[in-house]
């Protein structure tokens, strides 16, 4: 592009409001009031303030991941609100996997954390996830938040506040401990901790800030183009050999992408012997086995 054409887009630009074609950007506001988990948040601080500011301007204006976070909500939601009232553990709690993971299957970190609720090996095979190298049950959404819900249990009785558990879940229960000793404090809003970690809890504000509202920050998304959530059966099965994922496909008249794609804690292209729990498309359950046995022989 020749230089005239560059300084004439930006003197175009420079010259124009804010905006696009004279059109201002609209300024989003949050509520005056904020709690987490039925604490409220000290939004009269004026550093607590700014925080939680940066963290909505930077989600609200996000839009293409906004959107995500809105279809996806549709499709995982139900699930975990319904795991968490059962539980009797705060709703907020559900933000948490927002915020790990925008909610995708097969998210990761440079930590090594993987899969919706981000667990790392070592912390994930502590709640009672397998993982070995053929199943990995971080990337498996129902095992996942069972873990992440005892995890957050655990933390929150340790430290008896959930804005400590919850940012405890961030960068540690050791961290977390050694700080709150270290500094002499007893709340998330004064401890000092890594900037990652201050930041969390506010991502989640502001992630269920927009969620639980998304039409007042000009997100209409109609029902029809969330995700809706996924359907399928389920069957445990008793593998006396290794059996190839196309065998199991083939006895659930599907193919092999689908059921890796419904089991995606499945890590080789075969399950060795052992008993699993196996996700199969709709209407596949009544007479697998049967189809199994005859795909084995």
């Amino acid at each position: 592009m020749p230089g005239w054409v560059l300084l004439l887009l930006l003197f175009f630009l420079l010259s124009c409001p804010a905006g696009v074609n004279g059109q201002t950007i609209p300024v989003h506001h949050w509520p005056d009031r904020l709690t987490l988990c039925g604490d409220p948040v000290p939004l009269d601080r004026r550093d607590v303030w700014e925080m939680m500011d940066q963290a909505f301007v930077v989600s609200v204006y996000s839009q293409p991941q906004t959107i995500l976070w809105i279809k996806r909500a549709h499709r995982y939601f139900p699930y975990v609100e319904r795991r968490l009232r059962e539980r009797n553990l705060p709703d907020d709690l559900k933000y948490i996997a927002v915020v790990e993971s925008a909610l995708k299957t097969y998210a990761t970190s440079s930590a090594q954390a993987v899969g919706p609720w981000q667990f790392i090996n070592g912390t994930g095979k502590r709640y009672g996830l397998r993982i070995d190298r053929w199943i990995d049950e971080r990337y498996n959404f129902e095992r996942a938040t069972e873990a992440a819900l005892d995890y957050l249990t655990a933390l929150h009785q340790e430290f008896r506040n959930w804005p400590l558990a919850i940012a405890a879940y961030n960068c540690g229960e050791n961290r977390m401990s050694g700080s709150l000793k270290a500094q002499g404090v007893n709340s998330f809003y004064d401890v000092d901790l890594p900037l990652e970690t201050e930041a969390y809890i506010f991502r989640i504000l502001a992630a269920k800030t927009i969620l639980a509202a998304p039409a007042a920050y000009g997100y209409a998304i109609p029902a029809a183009k969330r995700y809706p959530p996924l359907e399928y059966d389920v069957v445990d099965v008793l593998l006396s050999q290794e059996t190839p994922v196309t065998t199991i496909a083939s006895a659930a008249a599907t193919n092999y992408k689908t059921i890796r794609e419904m089991n995606p804690e499945i890590r080789q292209s075969a399950l060795p012997p052992g008993n699993f729990r196996i996700c199969l498309p709709r209407g596949q359950a009544a007479g697998f086995h049967e189809r199994l046995k005859r795909e084995r022989s």
